[in-house]
């Protein structure tokens, strides 16, 4: 895993071949100068919104296993009025799923962290606080966030190797830090932009209606906030389980999908 960054990466690439043209043009056409690296920002900034984007570092965010197979995924948690319901409809369907846990509500419910692993799951780093806006703030400030929650889960006695970003967002600064901790990224390919459980209804369709082969799928196992999305999250989960059985695909672990160990 250290040298992981001794390789060009593709953000560092352009930026090269972008600046040099701006320095390039500058007595020429001092605008078009300062266009071309406003352009490289630019690219940058909308670059960090793409989930699935190996543009800063190698994102993992499907498998390529080329079968009918898909990957559940589990953030924000756990927590305590759903992440065991959640834990309990999986084993109907025996199914694992790895939970991408923040270390606060890690620190908050160790039990269920433990119940977690003893039902057969597996931990994902889903930094301290769940900061959505944490990829905007210093090193300094990441790189705290994800070693905190890494000493949370390794007081538990887990090792997780995987880290997944608030809400998906990425930026230059998460390639190091990872890289110095032996970790990766790992994302996601299918979503129905629930909004961390605040758009509940409907979830099981809009999943249904685009997962495909090789999917990692994000699911969130927060309480909804409003009491008619509570009572129906799990059957939309449940509607999930039983659709991709009727759409051929199977679930499978997290590693097996992605070919790498994740605790």
């Amino acid at each position: 895993m250290k040298n992981r960054l001794t390789f060009w990466n593709p953000s560092q690439v352009t930026g090269i071949i972008l600046l040099a043209v701006a320095a390039a043009v500058f007595f020429i056409n001092s605008l078009l100068a300062v266009a071309v690296a406003l352009f490289y920002i630019l690219l940058c900034v909308i670059a960090s919104f793409f989930p699935r984007s190996n543009f800063f570092l190698p994102v993992i965010s499907r498998g390529n296993t080329g079968q009918n197979l898909v990957a559940l995924t589990f953030d924000d948690g756990p927590a305590q009025s759903t992440t065991r319901q959640i834990i309990d409809l999986l084993d109907k369907y025996s199914v694992k799923a790895t939970f991408f846990v923040s270390g606060a509500n890690a620190l908050s419910y160790p039990e269920i962290i433990r119940e977690i692993i003893a039902r057969g799951h597996t931990i994902g780093n889903h930094s301290f606080h769940h900061n959505p806006f944490v990829m905007l703030r210093s090193y300094n400030y990441l790189y705290q966030e994800i070693f905190r929650a890494q000493e949370v889960l390794r007081k538990m006695g887990i090792h997780t190797l995987v880290f997944r970003p608030p809400v998906g967002i990425i930026n230059p600064k998460l390639a190091p830090i990872l890289d110095k901790m032996g970790m990766f990224c790992v994302t996601f390919s299918c979503r129905a932009f629930d909004a961390g459980n605040r758009r509940v209804k409907n979830l099981g369709s809009r999943i249904l209606k685009k997962v495909k082969a090789d999917d990692i799928i994000l699911l969130h196992d927060v309480p909804p906030r409003s009491k008619e999305d509570s009572v129906i999250l799990l059957p939309e989960v449940e509607k999930i389980l039983q659709g991709l059985v009727i759409k051929g695909l199977k679930i499978v672990p997290l590693s097996d999908l992605i070919s790498r160990d994740i605790n």
